[in-house]
């Protein structure tokens, strides 16, 4: 048997064998490992179906939602703070608060120095203040030196009712009886509106209140020894008119 053959037979396994693991290693060096490799799906459309894919096998493409910017919120400037000082006035002494603006109006409690009052009217001179004197009443004030503080002279101008006006004419006849030891006046006077009734005093008593209709008395029970003096006033709801008077001599 020769040996030459058999020498070229087992050399042309060798190279062959050589050939196979050479190509098996690098198919193997060129194959990317599968956890570092990562395929996106397409995200525009679809993947189409073929004749060779089952219709289950097919991947239904999920669009990718789009984030969407949101606005920062702007910056909102804070209000603008006004304060404004109230109306309001402080008696400079303990004071009258009367039903109107006036020294004839009745009074109608009494204003204590040192506190302040809220101002919520005036009269038309800015010399007398409806105030609140209290959570229920208000009142009129006139004190010339009154602290005022705030817009004290921009109030708002209230009208009042007004008092009735002082008679313009207010005359007396008497008759002195030495006989009978009596004194009997008589008084007339001229009438005036806005009038509720008529008070007469005597040496500053008041004797009668007459209906406002009325514009004569007689005073037959008057004191004889003594001077008079008769007073007539006329009156309203709110205040009383400054009085007229007239003089009596005295019946011994």
């Amino acid at each position: 048997m020769k040996k030459t053959p058999i020498f070229y037979k087992l050399n042309g396994i060798a190279i062959a064998a050589t050939f196979i693991l050479t190509s098996c290693n690098l198919a193997a060096s060129t194959q990317a490992p599968a956890s570092a490799t990562a395929t996106l799906a397409p995200v525009s459309s679809p993947v189409a179906p073929t004749a060779s894919m089952p219709p289950t096998a097919i991947a239904t493409a999920t669009s990718v939602p789009t984030a969407t910017a949101t606005a920062a919120p702007t910056a909102t400037s804070a209000p603008t703070v006004t304060s404004q000082l109230n109306a309001q006035l402080a008696p400079s002494d303990n004071a009258n608060c009367r039903k109107g603006p006036g020294t004839g109006y009745y009074i109608v409690t009494y204003l204590q120095q040192g506190n302040v009052y809220n101002v919520i009217g005036r009269n038309s001179l800015n010399t007398w203040w409806l105030v609140q004197a209290s959570a229920n009443v208000t009142c009129w004030i006139g004190d010339a030196g009154a602290t005022q503080m705030g817009p004290v002279n921009q109030a708002t101008i209230v009208p009042v009712q007004p008092l009735p006006a002082t008679p313009a004419t207010f005359v007396d006849t008497y008759t002195c009886n030495t006989t009978l030891h009596n004194l009997t006046v008589v008084f007339n006077w001229s009438a005036v509106s806005y009038v509720t009734g008529y008070r007469l005093f005597r040496n500053g008593t008041q004797i009668t209140d007459l209906p406002p209709t009325t514009t004569s008395f007689s005073d037959t029970n008057a004191p004889r020894g003594v001077s008079l003096v008769y007073a007539l006033e006329a009156h309203n709801d709110y205040g009383a008119a400054a009085q007229i008077t007239v003089s009596v001599p005295s019946c011994d």
